[in-house]
């Protein structure tokens, strides 16, 4: 669809520069674009040959500004659709004029540092976006193509530079995006076995961005390997004041640690709290866990709930109590209710469990940095008491 709008987008522009043209003084034959060309330029495009559209357009042997934004609009267009070869091919014959003035040279070069990007030349874009940013040009542009390929190259190190470059160059904070790379960095260091120096770096997220949910539950899980039970469960319940969305990452790891504590009556009075100011199930779902292991039936609270606000999360709990009850058994039905709780276990196994809040992308498995928007710290996860008529 693209390309057969693509003569229709430049007729304007051909109409504009055709009348721009007529208008200027004569110049000496073959110093610059003529109408004429122009004309094949536009034709060539009309007919799907856009290697006669850049013969054509680089036979004009002097660059005045039209010619030179129709250089620029053009290789443009080329790498909206994919042909970044081109784009590159329009933007480097144009920088080898040694007429441009300065400000449509450091066009093209932001350009041509963009086809680069895009045609994954990391190493070019790089060092081209570098030296923009050192020249005072196109500066905050530069910087955040700068944090870009520094972020896809997972060199988290540089990414951190770049934005702290952005941030003085634009005068707001990057304290959340630079605690993000301090988080990458405590990951890697975590998969290394280096726990004091993911420690160290997770403790640098957290002093960076004392809102990052994500600082609180790496060294909650830090501080559970190490077992250092009840400072992993204070960096839990952090989590969960940072951002109650993010309850159903933290509450299962609480209650691992709470157990090892014996802090059980800490952990029944945080579900308690959870379900004063929160509308998930899942603390009911916990209470009713405790209460069958104490040996107490858990039914009539599983009911209750369900009637209140029916939830996956409820109904297979509910099922599991279920099947197990002697009259249940008794009329030969446990097999249907624990084929039931398989099937609802299965489907929540393979619906969204999280969301961007940005563009709405729907992992399986959290992102701290959405694959959809590439934004940093807007995926959240769904609850897992996600009402039946929702689902």
């Amino acid at each position: 669809m693209f390309d057969s709008l693509l003569g229709w987008l430049l007729l304007p522009l051909g109409i504009v520069l055709g009348w721009a043209l007529s208008r200027r003084m004569p110049q000496p034959e073959g110093q610059s674009l003529s109408t004429e060309q122009l004309g094949g330029l536009l034709s060539h495009l009309a007919g799907d040959d856009p290697d006669q559209a850049i013969a054509a357009l680089t036979q004009a042997a002097e660059i005045d500004h039209s010619t030179a934004e129709l250089h620029l609009t053009l290789g443009n267009l080329f790498r909206k659709r994919g042909e970044v070869d081109r784009a590159m091919r329009v933007h480097e014959t144009l920088l080898t004029r040694g007429n441009l003035r300065p400000q449509l040279q450091h066009q093209v070069r932001y350009e041509l540092a963009q086809d680069y990007l895009k045609a994954g030349l990391m190493d070019r874009a790089e060092q081209m976006f570098q030296e923009l940013a050192a020249q005072g040009l196109f500066v905050t542009q530069s910087l955040e193509q700068l944090v870009a390929v520094y972020e896809q190259g997972r060199d988290w190190k540089q990414a951190m530079e770049a934005a702290r470059r952005l941030e003085a160059a634009k005068g707001e904070s990057k304290r959340a995006v630079i605690a993000q790379y301090y988080c990458e960095l405590a990951e890697e260091a975590r998969r290394a076995k280096n726990l004091p120096e993911a420690l160290k770096l997770a403790q640098r997220a957290l002093d960076t961005d004392s809102s990052s949910v994500r600082a609180s539950l790496l060294l909650g899980a830090l501080a559970e390997t190490a077992g250092e039970f009840a400072e992993a469960s204070r960096f839990y319940r952090r989590a969960f004041d940072q951002d109650p969305r993010f309850l159903p990452e933290m509450l299962a790891p609480l209650q691992r640690c709470v157990e090892k504590t014996g802090d059980m009556p800490g952990f029944v009075q945080f579900l308690n709290d959870v379900k004063a100011v929160s509308g998930s199930m899942l603390p009911v779902v916990a209470e009713a866990q405790l209460m069958r292991r104490e040996g107490l039936d858990a039914m009539g609270l599983l009911s209750a709930s369900l009637e209140r606000q029916p939830t996956r999360a409820v109904l297979t709990e509910f099922l599991d109590v279920l099947e197990k009850r002697p009259e249940v058994v008794a009329a030969g039905l446990e097999k249907s209710a624990a084929s039931l709780r398989q099937a609802l276990i299965k489907f929540g196994e393979t619906s969204a469990r999280y969301q961007c809040g940005h563009c709405g992308f729907n992992p399986r498995q959290m992102f701290w940095q959405c694959p959809g928007c590439k934004n940093w710290g807007t995926i959240t996860p769904l609850d897992e008491s996600v009402r039946l008529s929702g689902s």
